[in-house]
Order: structure tokens, then sequence, then C-alpha cells
């Protein structure tokens, strides 16, 4: 059949035609951005965060009477919350910070190297007022200097040592050994391995850490607790009751895993991509559906047509391919549309989540899904259209 005679077939049904357009546009639409979400949300979760996500637990809380929540008595309670946290059984280290992994923000600032703002000048990068054993916590190899082993106060006579994660260093220095050089917030002691800091900052793994003491604590702050394997559920359960033991006078936001914290840190994406694959999924059955019923009730609607085509020596497989055609046509200009509306759908999106251009290939590789699905739901009534006996042409004659 030609593609003169298979559009005029679709016009002749402009109505059906149309809404079945529109259906195959959304569904199209839908299933780019469920399709490029999914991936990208999938990528995000999987990517490397340098932490033992499993065994690291984070206690986010504050206490409740203002004279705890600074310097020194703060300090005090510091000392006193992490000795109790360190007798329960599976903990293999703890620490304060004043924030923790896995943020969408948080504590940050410029950073840069002492002569050189102008070519080194880094913008929202994470500082980290951390106890000695934070490193540790995290589970930080240690790639060049050494570690500060005492606090240093922040506004001392000496500037408290900076420790820089491997790509602040990289990005600050240049190749260069950056121990023993400085950056605007201090002498550079050490070079630690990367971890994921803040999803906000220029680069995820742009990190500066000091030990020193927690000056005011308004906002909250942070226990850090290394777990050993497995003791995650039962050591959880004990640290609120161990904390408030320790100092009644304290809030407790929550006690969760750097896992679980990672998965909260996409949770929107994660969250969106499931709907619209949900929403992608029954787009796709409804359109199945459709198209069967637009192609059966063509199918019975045109036997006479078919009829007259057969006894004039057309064969079933060209009627069933007829049928196929008018479908496949169809679905290639409601993919057309459905691309300028996916297109538009994912700009959209970028305004609230961050989302990636749809790439070329990706219409492609949904248009032979949507292709796939109509083939299969058209395949009966075509299937039916094809028993047509010729005969059927002298009927109503």
């Amino acid at each position: 059949m030609s593609l003169h005679l298979m559009l005029q077939s679709l016009k002749r049904r402009k109505v059906v035609t149309a809404l079945l357009l529109l259906q195959l546009t959304m569904t199209l639409a839908l299933l780019l951005n469920a399709m490029m979400l999914a991936s990208q949300t999938h990528a995000s979760l999987n990517e490397p965060t340098g932490l033992a996500l499993d065994n690291i637990l984070q206690i986010q809380l504050k206490p409740t009477t203002p004279a705890l929540r600074k310097y020194p008595a703060l300090g005090d309670l510091l000392e006193r919350q992490l000795a109790g946290v360190r007798t329960v059984p599976g903990v293999v280290a703890a620490a304060y910070s004043n924030q923790g992994p896995l943020l969408q923000g948080g504590n940050n600032g410029n950073v840069f190297k002492v002569g050189e703002q102008d070519r080194t000048n880094l913008s929202s990068v994470p500082m980290y007022f951390v106890s000695a054993d934070f490193f540790r916590v995290l589970g930080l190899t240690l790639q060049n200097g050494e570690l500060p082993v005492s606090p240093t106060l922040l506004d001392g006579p000496v500037q408290a040592p900076v420790v820089l994660t491997q790509h602040l260093a990289e990005q600050l220095f240049a190749g260069e050994n950056p121990v023993g050089q400085a950056v605007n917030r201090g002498p550079v002691a050490a070079v630690v391995s990367n971890f994921y800091g803040q999803r906000t900052a220029e680069h995820v793994f742009n990190n500066v850490m000091q030990v020193a003491p927690l000056y005011g604590v308004d906002w909250g702050y942070s226990l850090l607790v290394r777990l050993d394997t497995g003791t995650a559920g039962t050591v959880r359960q004990q640290l609120e009751k161990v904390l408030r033991e320790v100092d009644s006078n304290i809030e407790i936001f929550y006690v969760r895993s750097l896992a679980e914290q990672h998965h909260r840190l996409y949770r929107t994406e994660f969250g969106l991509a499931v709907l619209l694959t949900l929403l992608a999924g029954l787009m796709l059955l409804v359109t199945m559906i459709s198209s069967y019923s637009n192609a059966h009730f063509h199918a019975l609607k045109s036997q006479q047509e078919i009829g007259i085509k057969r006894a004039l020596g057309a064969s079933q497989a060209e009627i069933f391919i007829e049928l196929l055609g008018e479908s496949w046509l169809c679905t290639l200009f409601g993919a057309g549309f459905g691309v300028l509306v996916a297109v538009a759908l994912n700009k959209l999106l970028a305004t609230v989540i961050v989302i990636p251009a749809i790439p070329l290939w990706l219409p492609l590789l949904a248009l032979a899904v949507l292709m796939c699905c109509v083939t299969l739901a058209t395949w009966y009534p075509a299937t039916i259209a094809t028993r047509v006996s010729p005969a059927t042409a002298t009927k109503t004659l």
C-alpha cells in the first residue's frame, strides 16, 4: 500500500487518529524523560563516594541548653559523648564534626593558595572542623604529610593546620607538593583520599578539614561512628540511650547510616524517576489498548474494502502489512511530536532538579520500544483482517 493511501486512510478517521497521536506524543515524552531520569539517578547512586556507606553512622544532634552550645562547655560535652559512644560493642571509632558528609549544602567557603588567589580561588568548598579520629572514622587514607593528632584553636596565635582532599590539592597546587605550603585557611599539614562532601560544592570531592574544637553549635553538630561490619542494627539501637545517659540536655534529630544519607541526597530524583516510570508504563499500556481498539475497529469496519482487495488479488501478507503500516505511520508521527514535547518537559524539569539534556540516541531507543508495543497491540486485529474472504466483497452488492 502506498504512503498516500495510508495517509488518506488515517485522515478518514481523523478524530480517532488525532487522539491516538496525542496519546503517543505524551507517552514518548514521559518515556524519554523517565528513562533519562532513571539512568541518571542509578548512576548517581552508584557513583564512588570514597566512604564505607554501610559501616558509618551519623548522629545529628544539638544541646538544648544555651550554655552547652558554646565552648568550653561544649568541648567537655563532646568528649563525654565520644567516650560514651566508644564503649558500645561494635564501635571502632567515633568523632565529632560541625557537619557530616553527603549533604546537599552546608558550611562552606572559598579556598585559594596564598599569593595566587586570582589563579587558584575555589568557591563553595566544604569546611569541616573535626576531632582527630574523623579521618579514621571515614576510612580516609593518608596520601601525603602527617595528620594532626590534637585540636588547635581556630582563633589562637598559631593558625590551625588544614588537611585537603586529594582532588582539592591537585586543583590548588597543580602537581606541586602541597605539604608545608599555605592556603588562606592555614598551612597544609596533609592530603587524604577523596570523599563526597556536598552536592552543591564546586566539586563533590573538594573538602577542607581542620582538627579544631567547635565554638558554637546553634544549628547542631554531627557525631560520626565507624562500626564493625554487620553491627549497624545493634549499635544503632543503643546510641540514643547512651548519649542521653551522658547528658539528657540534648535533642537528637536523627541517627542514620551514610548509605541512607546518600539515598536521601537523591530522593527527589529517585521519587520523580519512579513516578515518571510508572506513568510511562501506564501510558504504554493505555497506548497498546488504544492501538488494539483502533486497529480492531478499523478491521471490522473495512471488511468489505478488504474483501474487494482480496478479490482483486491482494494477498493475506499484503493486508497484514497494510494494517501494521498504518499503525507504524501513526506511531512515527506521534513520536515526532513526542520528541518535541520531551525536550520541552526536559527543560522544565531542569529548572527544578538536575537532569541532563536528552541525548540523540535515546529517542531512537524509546521509539523502538514504542514501535514494539504498538506492533504487539496491532498484531491480532491485523491477523483477523487477513481472514476476510474475497466473497465478503459481494455480500452487500
